[in-house]
């Protein structure tokens, strides 16, 4: 086996800066919606969900300090679908697996499975609600707003998702997903999550944008009548900082860890370039086209979940060895999706697995080869990348090009 040597690329400068300090900007945020004093003395449940937020434990510390000094009474609700297992506990240790704990936020953290079936929407899709978030009967919704992993849209993940399936926990879950296939998933979520604001019990939302280095760039919050409109308008900015591989092609893309805290779908498809539903094609302006895909870790935060293995052409030992079927299943049978959850091959090596890989792209030429090594499909600041990879980045002054060094198997 003849490899390239690999040079160290480093991002140096982000899309858009970080915010500071995260807490402060969502007080300020939220700060003209409660200056009415409308929610004081009231229990209001803030929503918080299972993905790999960056710095969500002060997002929702903050929002329940600006819950509190108005006088409310908040406490974090677990918005989640079929994650954790579909477990209340399962819930509970993914939040508590960001920070999300009653001293991480400094309220009580609620999670249940239970859900108040609210009605079918008038094309009968039916809609249900956090039993516990619902006879609260005031619910501020935190969320990040971002293009989603699976489908295009106006409105793709966000606040109104957050609404359709986060809060409608499993049953909110399986119906968004089974409609979904049929109607489409933006028309899905927004006639859910329509629903769920008619109810009344939405008081406001606050969308987190982050930039292409995965911070929290942008903090926005609108009451009630103004979330729709304000779901759409993040999402246009999040597009614009959209976090991706500077390359048109590679040959083979080397992903060190999978796993549902980085994605979904275990893997970033709008960074792959796979689609998880075949019949879904993915438009995202920028993919990069990738002919082989080479998995080699299962994070630990995914507790066995390995959805999105089925995106990579051929695994590693210890990515298969973590695998949990049943809490695999469970997400694969709640999101209807058997792509991303097919076996790959596994190997018991790096070694043997980029054998078998080179040849099967036909043994190319060491100064031919078109690959790159990332961590994973959050982390892109820094990555290895072949000479024939790096060729592509001439004229780019976001990333600098370190010297190159053989790879190394231990």
């Amino acid at each position: 086996m003849r490899l390239p040597e690999f040079h160290q690329v480093r991002k140096v400068r982000a899309g858009a800066p970080a915010i500071s300090d995260v807490a402060a900007a969502v007080r300020a945020a939220l700060a003209p919606l409660l200056a009415a004093g409308e929610l004081r003395g009231a229990r209001v449940a803030v929503t918080c969900g299972s993905r790999g937020i960056d710095r969500i434990a002060e997002a929702a510390r903050g929002a329940c300090q600006a819950l509190s000094q108005a006088g409310a009474q908040p406490f974090v609700v677990a918005a989640m679908g079929s994650h954790g297992n579909a477990t209340a506990e399962g819930q509970r240790r993914v939040l508590a697996d960001y920070g999300i704990t009653e001293a991480g936020v400094g309220v009580p953290v609620v999670s249940c499975m239970d859900a108040v079936r609210l009605g079918p929407s008038p094309r009968g899709v039916e809609v249900f609600m956090d039993r516990g978030a619902f006879e609260t009967g005031r619910i501020v919704l935190l969320n990040r707003v971002k293009p989603h992993t699976t489908f295009d849209g106006d409105i793709e993940s966000g606040l109104m998702k957050m609404m359709a399936v986060g809060l409608g926990k499993l049953e909110g879950a399986r119906s968004f997903h089974g409609n979904a296939m049929r109607a489409g998933f933006t028309e899905t979520i927004v006639e859910m999550a329509r629903v769920s604001l008619a109810t009344g019990r939405v008081w406001a939302g606050v969308g987190l944008v982050e930039n292409d280095e995965h911070e929290l760039a942008e903090v926005a919050a609108a009451p009630a009548a103004g979330i729709e409109e304000l779901d759409r308008l993040l999402l246009l900015r999040a597009r614009r900082m959209y976090s991706r591989l500077p390359f048109s092609e590679l040959d083979l893309l080397i992903v060190d860890e999978i796993g549902k805290n980085i994605a979904g779908t275990g893997m970033d498809p709008k960074v792959i370039g796979r689609a998880p539903q075949p019949d879904t094609p993915l438009r995202l302006e920028g993919i990069t086209r990738i002919r082989r895909i080479y998995a080699r870790d299962l994070t630990d935060e995914s507790k066995g979940n390995a959805n999105g293995m089925g995106l990579a052409d051929v695994i590693h030992k210890r990515l298969f060895e973590k695998i949990d079927f049943a809490a695999s299943y469970t997400n694969g049978r709640t999101a209807l999706n058997f792509h991303t959850l097919r076996m790959p091959m596994h190997f018991d090596s790096d070694e043997t697995a980029l054998e078998f890989l080179l040849g099967n792209l036909g043994s190319p030429e060491p100064e031919e080869l078109r690959a790159a090594r990332i961590r994973n499909t959050l982390a892109m600041s820094e990555f290895l990348a072949s000479p024939a990879a790096v060729r592509q980045l001439a004229g780019n002054d976001r990333y600098e090009i370190g010297p190159a060094q053989p790879l190394r198997f231990d």
